[in-house]
């Protein structure tokens, strides 16, 4: 929708709502229920009262320590039904609307971490209502923990996805749940967030621990990645986003999670929270950590590698076909964009030593580099001179629609246009503007490596390039 609107612009965009409005019979059901839409009161089906010493199922305990807070009103709990990827069948909802019926008044909720939530329960009711769900599939603990994964759909029904989300989380959920009995108090309450693109839908920059999906060129074959995203704030009302530290193979993010789990627990200091540990030990750390998981074997080594989490088959990104390419010049071009992360990384550095202004110059850097990436794919001569660059670049892949997202358009490709025109103006640049900065950037280069890939393919495959330009949904 957002892409819509842009496109559209807010005016056309209320033109066509108008118009579709129109179209529709009058039917007093649609406005019937404003009147009360604001209406704040709650109330309970039953009387409130403590849990007492009724009988309880194998793993009521473990479901109460992670799934029940109590109300501020005495004898009243919260409780939530884990739904594993958020995953629930039509069976199973006709279930808990009639165990919502047994329990409690119209005080169900949907949550963000797409879980079901029963307020007002009164806690006497507790081991009964856990037999029921229990019943259903529906008594797994874990909620709100690091177990409880959440997750975009991905690559399993979005055009937008690029990495399985889904996949990446079902497996993270299994090995963290095998594990939970061992997890140190302080990795328990942790959050894990997946998004199958750089699009946030699955909350990947409140998160504790977040990664979106991204496209990575090996040695001439594609492979999933993501890129990790640490120290988001989920509390405070996502008071902070998380900072990307760098890309990781795909089947590599569950080593990737508990070498930063387990480092977390070994270094971190009394009581100290998650953020404030990435905070202190600095992006660089925390990089270097990672570093050898960046590392896969070769296709004939190994191809398990080279597949997404769920799919047996060889990656490759829906509009680009199959194929490979050799040649010098792909190899220069990747180096290039290697060079535009490395130079990306240390904008980051800048910014948490307290120097925004030169992290907003390197950043911006770092998305010519990536230009100038691009433009050697086609021209492996170009020099390092900023406005043949960007001028090879404009007339090469912006104005030819090559680097041109599907659903974004040219809005990756105008981040490096105005940053350009903000650096050359000399202004000043605050902490704030400087996170922009950067952040654009790396989208810009995940945009700069998708684009390297699809023409890489494409010209392998004998697509003309008119053909590759602006993919179609």
């Amino acid at each position: 929708m957002k892409f819509l609107i842009a496109n559209l612009g807010i005016d056309e965009f209320r033109k066509l709502v108008v118009a579709e409005r129109q179209k529709l019979a009058n039917d007093p059901r649609w406005t019937a229920h404003l009147a009360s839409v604001n209406e704040q009161t709650e109330e309970p089906l039953k009387p409130g009262v403590s849990l007492n010493g009724s009988e309880r199922s194998e793993g009521f305990d473990a479901w109460y320590a992670t799934n029940v807070y109590k109300q501020r009103q005495p004898g009243y709990v919260a409780a939530t039904v884990t739904l594993p990827l958020g995953d629930a069948s039509a069976d199973q909802l006709r279930a808990l609307a009639d165990i919502a019926r047994r329990f409690v008044k119209d005080t169900i909720r949907t949550t963000v971490e797409q879980n079901i939530l029963f307020r007002w329960v009164s806690e006497a009711d507790l081991p009964e209502f856990y037999r029921a769900i229990k019943a259903i599939g529906l008594g797994a603990p874990d909620a709100a923990t690091i177990v409880d994964v959440t997750a975009c759909p991905g690559t399993d029904t979005c055009k937008l996805g690029i990495a399985s989300s889904r996949g990446l989380a079902r497996e993270l959920r299994y090995r963290l749940g095998e594990k939970s009995l061992q997890l140190d108090e302080a990795v328990k309450n942790l959050r894990i967030k997946v998004s199958g693109c750089f699009n946030s839908c699955g909350q990947h920059h409140i998160a504790d621990i977040g990664f979106y999906g991204i496209n990575r060129n090996v040695k001439g074959f594609q492979v999933p990645h993501f890129q990790v995203i640490l120290g988001g704030k989920f509390h405070d009302n996502a008071g902070e986003y998380g900072v990307p530290i760098g890309a990781v193979p795909s089947k590599r993010i569950p080593e990737a999670v508990l070498s930063i789990t387990e480092y977390y627990v070994r270094k971190r200091l009394k009581d100290e929270r998650f953020q404030d540990f990435v905070r202190r030990i600095g992006k660089k750390e925390i990089k270097d950590l990672l570093e050898d998981l960046t590392k896969i074997p070769d296709h004939d080594v190994d191809r398990a590698y080279y597949s997404d989490w769920g799919d047996p088959r060889e990656f490759t990104l829906s509009d680009m076909g199959i194929g490979e390419c050799a040649g010098e010049v792909v190899s220069q071009a990747e180096f290039t964009l290697a060079a535009s992360e490395r130079e990306l990384f240390e904008a980051q550095l800048l910014l948490d030593g307290g120097r925004p202004q030169d992290a907003a110059k390197t950043a911006y850097a770092s998305m010519v580099r990536a230009a100038q990436g691009l433009v050697k794919a086609q021209n492996p001569g170009i020099s390092e001179d900023e406005n043949q660059i960007l001028a090879e670049f404009t007339s090469r892949f912006y104005e030819t629609q090559l680097f041109w997202d599907k659903y974004a358009g040219g809005k990756f490709a105008e981040y490096m246009f105005k940053a350009k025109e903000f650096i050359g103006a000399g202004r000043a640049v605050d902490a704030d503007r400087a996170v922009q900065l950067v952040q654009e950037a790396q989208l810009f280069i995940d945009a700069a490596h998708d684009c390297h890939n699809r023409l890489r393919v494409g010209v392998a495959n004998g697509v003309k390039l008119d053909n590759i330009a602006h993919p179609s949904a």
